[in-house]
C-alpha cells in the first residue's frame, strides 16, 4: 500500500502541473454542461409552415388552429394553390399544406382531392412531432364540422418523472457519465502513452513492484478526480437547471469511482497496445464514440436494433445512464441503483486482465 500511495502522489504532482489535464477535467465538462443545458434543447425548436388555400378565409382558419400547437410558426396562410409546396422545395418552410377547392353549389365540378401535406424530409427529426399534430387538427376540424361531441369521461395524460417534458432533464443525468467517461479514458490513455514514449514507464516497472501495484498507483488519483468531477456536474445540474433528486444519490455517487476506474483501466490497455500517443488517442476515440451512440445518450436505447442493443450492453455508460436516470428522475432506491454496477464490475475485470496481459506482452 505504501508503494501504491507513493506512485499515486507522484502522479498527482504531475497532474497538477499539466495544463491539458486541467482543461480536460474542468473546462471541457463545464462547456458540455452549459451547451446541453442551455443550447441543445430539442423542445425549443420552431417548425415553419406555409399554407395555400383557395380562399384567404380558409387559409386563416387553418392557421389559427395550427398556431395553438406548441413549436409551430406559420409563415404564410394566404398563398395560392401550389405555392406552399413550392415554399418547401425552396427551403423556405419545413412543412407546406395544400388545401384543395371544395365541391359546392358554386363549384359543382371541383375534383375531390385530399389535403396535401408536404414535409421537408431532410429535417425528419424536427418535423416528426409536428406532422401528427397537423393530423390531429384535421380530424378535430372534421368532428367540429359534423357536430360530434365527447360525452365520455374524457382523456387524461399523466407524464411521470418529467411532467414538463424538459429536454435538459433528459440529457443531464446521462451527461454526468459522458463527462467522466471522456475525461478518464483520455487522461488514462495519454498519461501512460506519454510516459512510455519518454521511457519513464519502463523505468518504473523495473522497481520492486508488481504490475498490478504500478497500475493501481498510477490510476488511483484519477479515480478520485473522476468521482469529484461527476459530483460537480451533478451539483451544477441540480443548482442551475433544477434537476430533481428523487432517489438514492448516495448510491449514484458510490458508482462513480467504479465507473471512472472502468475507463481508466481501458485507457491503460489502449496505451499498452498503442505505439504512440496519437495511436492511443485514436483508440480512445474509437471506443467512446460508439459508447455515446449505443448507450442511449444520443438516441433512445429502445429504438436501436436488437444487435445494437446487445453491443450497447457492453459499455459501462449504458448502465450508468440507467442508474443516473433512476436515482434522479424515477426515484429508485439504493439497491436498485447499485445493481447497475454489476455489469461495470464485469467490464472492469475484463479490462484489467487485458491491460495486464498487454503490458506483459509489451515488455517481452
Amino acid at each position: 500500500m505504501r508503494a501504491i500511495l507513493a506512485i499515486a502522489r507522484i502522479e498527482l504532482i504531475r497532474l497538477r502541473r499539466s495544463r491539458i489535464a486541467f482543461t480536460l477535467l474542468l473546462v471541457v465538462p463545464m462547456l458540455q454542461v452549459l451547451l446541453f443545458g442551455y443550447a441543445i434543447r430539442p423542445n425549443a425548436a420552431r417548425v415553419t409552415i406555409a399554407i395555400a388555400a383557395p380562399t384567404a378565409a380558409q387559409g386563416e382558419l387553418v392557421a389559427r388552429q395550427l398556431r395553438a400547437e406548441a413549436g409551430v410558426a406559420v409563415l404564410a396562410a394566404t398563398l395560392k394553390p401550389g405555392e406552399a409546396a413550392a415554399q418547401v422545395h425552396a427551403g423556405k418552410a419545413l412543412i407546406g399544406i395544400e388545401i384543395p377547392a371544395q365541391r359546392s353549389f358554386a363549384n359543382p365540378f371541383a375534383p375531390i382531392a385530399p389535403v396535401q401535406v408536404v414535409v421537408d424530409g431532410t429535417n425528419a427529426a424536427l418535423t416528426a412531432a409536428t406532422v401528427p399534430a397537423i393530423e390531429a387538427a384535421y380530424w378535430r376540424a372534421l368532428t367540429d364540422r359534423a357536430g360530434v361531441t365527447d360525452t365520455g369521461p374524457g382523456l387524461r395524460i399523466d407524464r411521470l418523472h418529467n411532467p414538463q417534458g424538459r429536454a435538459d432533464w433528459t440529457f443531464l443525468p446521462a451527461l454526468i457519465g459522458v463527462t467522466v467517461m471522456i475525461a478518464m479514458i483520455m487522461l488514462g490513455t495519454l498519461s501512460l502513452a506519454r510516459e512510455r514514449e519518454g521511457g519513464t514507464w519502463e523505468a518504473l516497472l523495473i522497481l520492486p513492484l508488481r504490475p498490478v501495484e504500478a497500475l493501481l498507483g498510477k490510476l488511483l488519483p484519477y479515480v478520485v478526480i473522476g468521482t469529484v468531477q461527476g459530483g460537480l456536474v451533478l451539483a451544477v445540474g441540480v443548482v442551475l437547471f433544477g434537476l430533481p433528486v428523487r432517489g438514492s444519490v448516495a448510491a449514484l455517487l458510490a458508482l462513480l469511482p467504479l465507473f471512472a476506474a472502468c475507463h481508466l483501466v481501458l485507457g491503460y490497455a489502449i496505451s499498452a497496445r498503442a505505439a504512440t500517443q496519437l495511436a492511443a488517442l485514436q483508440g480512445a476515440v474509437a471506443f467512446y464514440l460508439p459508447a455515446m451512440l449505443l448507450s442511449g445518450f444520443f438516441y433512445p436505447f429502445e429504438t436501436l436494433p436488437g444487435w445494437a442493443q446487445m453491443v450497447g450492453q457492453i459499455f459501462p455508460l449504458t448502465h450508468f445512464i440507467r442508474a443516473a436516470q433512476g436515482a434522479l428522475l424515477r426515484g429508485d432506491g439504493g439497491l436498485v441503483v447499485l445493481a447497475h454496477g454489476v455489469p461495470m464490475l464485469i467490464f472492469l475485470a475484463g479490462a484489467t486482465l487485458a491491460a495486464l496481459a498487454l503490458q506483459a506482452r509489451r515488455l517481452d
